[in-house]
């Protein structure tokens, strides 16, 4: 994430603050993506740059003014350097003062006596309007990217070439793209031929074309030969952070479910189409039913195709993802994710059929990939997010969190295949219900497998929750020096361990442990409103239920 510069936070907000002396973001920092603190914050690493200062940035509006007697705000751990990119407007003559506080509206620009004839003024910052004013032809992705490289730091966005009048071609899919996409808008041919690299300090853009065979492009340089960089030209430190964008993705695999036929009859009937599978909700709301939770999506769906339901469809996210057909020790490809189900007009068909993945891997850039299910068909996202919902174990602790002045928001639900089968995990988020309060704080992680979810404060725990044997530890708690360590005491006596609380004993006959469960579920249901209480005898009846139900397969398989 850049550290960008927030010209709603300025303190003392006058022109000399927010135009001459906070004049740019500082650097970037980095967070684990599997990796939280003792109190589950982001992990953050600072990465090291050469320049730090972001004179551009995302959505950066306004103008600032540099080199002049006004000592701009340095960033932490610099000598304090004013602007040295020469690339701003230099302010040297009276005609273009005067012409800059006309187009601004601002006497400062004209009469400040701390501009010098050596002064620049930067006045288009945002990176996508920088790209419009280069090549304005061209359709940007709604989400810049920074990278560093070779000490350097720079904004990448992914650009499209469109039209809407290939022959004999399907009007795209624009369902659910994100807002500010440039592909929001008619077309039936769309290829990402170049990758627009946006320099941070200096503002200097290049244009790289990457599909040299898209014969729009190819028309285009024809017209604007000095505007475009080739392929090769891309070093490859700076190749190896290029990743396939999320729009196109998402236009692929919102057309992918209904062409993927070989026979033409399946095509026109729809038997075996997919559509993109039903996507759970993010923030959850305090509900007044007793154990429930209140589901309610963030934000509105708009054009949606009429040939599937009026539902919101799963977001694609970026994975770090170990292909089932390859070895367990191989590394893992950076990859986009989205599922499928099969296809039902009234949108009811909800079981998971099939996921396609799209390679970031420079070796296998664009590589579409999909993974279809075989025979009895698994619980699909949707369905796995409902029966979370209404987890008595889950959502009595979910709304206990709501409740204490705090939101709860679901980050993205993750389909992780593992041998035979599918995990799905989901992290768990709270923050303030103060709009100021910018901490977000990982709180549990939800892990479901064959109709089963549990929820722990870890992902190594709740995996041992749902597979006991298993002995792992994910390393995803770390130490970032704030939590005091206490020193050990060598003579002091080895702590005594007491029992799980929530596994009871179980021993006895099936019919003795459903008995002793049954009477823990009255204790739990008179334990309410305690919540703490009311999970933990929960917890230990649904391990004696479990218990006399192998005891009574383990009977089952004898006799026959």
């Amino acid at each position: 994430g850049a550290r960008e510069l927030n010209l709603a936070g300025i303190p003392n907000n006058t022109w000399v603050s927010r135009h001459l002396l906070y004049t740019h973001g500082c650097g970037v920092v980095v967070a684990p993506a599997s990796q939280v603190t003792d109190d589950g914050r982001p992990a953050y690493l600072e990465l090291d740059i050469d320049r730090p200062q972001l004179y551009v940035g995302d959505r950066l509006g306004g103008y600032s003014v540099v080199s002049t007697d006004q000592r701009e705000q340095p960033c932490p751990g610099t000598a304090g350097e004013g602007y040295e990119g020469g690339t701003g407007v230099r302010l040297s003559g009276l005609l273009r003062r005067v012409a800059f506080a006309v187009h601004f509206g601002e006497f400062n620009l004209f009469g400040s006596n701390l501009i010098r004839p050596d002064s620049e003024i930067l006045f288009v910052r945002d990176i996508n309007e920088r790209i419009n004013k280069v090549a304005p032809f061209l359709h940007l992705d709604s989400d810049p990217y920074p990278v560093v490289y070779d000490r350097q730091l720079v904004w990448v966005v992914d650009a499209f070439t469109t039209t809407n009048r290939y022959p004999y071609a399907q009007r795209a899919s624009t369902d659910q793209l994100t807002r500010g996409s440039g592909l929001s808008h008619d077309f039936n041919y769309v290829r990402n031929s170049v990758k627009a690299v946006v320099d941070a300090y200096t503002g200097g853009v290049t244009l790289y074309v990457v599909d040299e065979a898209d014969p729009i492009i190819a028309a285009w340089r024809s017209a604007f030969p000095n505007v475009f960089s080739a392929n090769d030209e891309v070093p490859d430190s700076l190749r190896r952070h290029f990743r396939y964008p999320d729009d196109l993705f998402r236009v692929q695999t919102n057309m992918y479910g209904r062409y993927r036929f070989d026979n033409p009859e399946d095509f026109f009937n729809r038997d075996a189409a997919w559509s993109v599978a039903q996507g759970p909700s993010r923030r959850f709301e305090v509900s007044n039913r007793p154990g429930g939770i209140g589901v309610g999506p963030v934000g509105t769906i708009e054009s949606l195709d009429v040939a599937d339901a009026n539902v919101v469809r799963f977001e694609p996210y970026y994975t770090l993802f170990h292909a089932p057909e390859r070895p367990s020790d191989s590394d893992p490809v950076f990859s986009l994710l989205r599922p499928f189900v099969p296809f039902s007009a009234d949108d009811s068909r909800k079981e998971l059929r099939a996921f396609m993945t799209v390679s970031s891997d420079p070796d296998t850039y664009g590589q579409l990939t999909v993974y279809t299910v075989e025979g009895s068909l698994p619980p699909g996202p949707a369905t796995v997010a409902a029966e979370v919902d209404s987890d008595p174990v889950i959502a009595p602790r979910v709304n206990l969190l709501a409740q204490q002045g705090s939101r709860v928001v679901f980050g993205d639900l993750q389909v992780v295949p593992v041998s035979q089968g599918l995990l799905y995990v989901r992290p768990l988020y709270v923050r303030p219900e103060d709009s100021a309060a910018q901490q977000v704080f990982l709180r549990h992680v939800v892990v479901s497998y064959n109709n089963r979810s549990v929820m722990a404060d870890t992902l190594t725990d709740a995996v041992k929750l749902l597979f006991p044997a298993a002995d792992l530890d994910l390393g995803q708690i770390v130490d970032d020096g704030t939590t005091p360590v206490t020193p050990e005491d060598p003579s002091a006596p080895d702590p005594v361990i007491p029992p799980d609380p929530a596994t009871p004993d179980q021993s006895g006959t099936a019919a003795e442990l459903l008995a002793r469960a049954d009477v823990l579920f009255a204790e739990a249901e008179a334990s309410l409103p305690d919540f703490a209480t009311y999970q933990l005898k929960l917890e230990q009846a649904k391990e004696l239920v479990r218990r006399a139900l192998q005891l009574l397969d383990e009977v089952g398989g004898l006799n026959g």
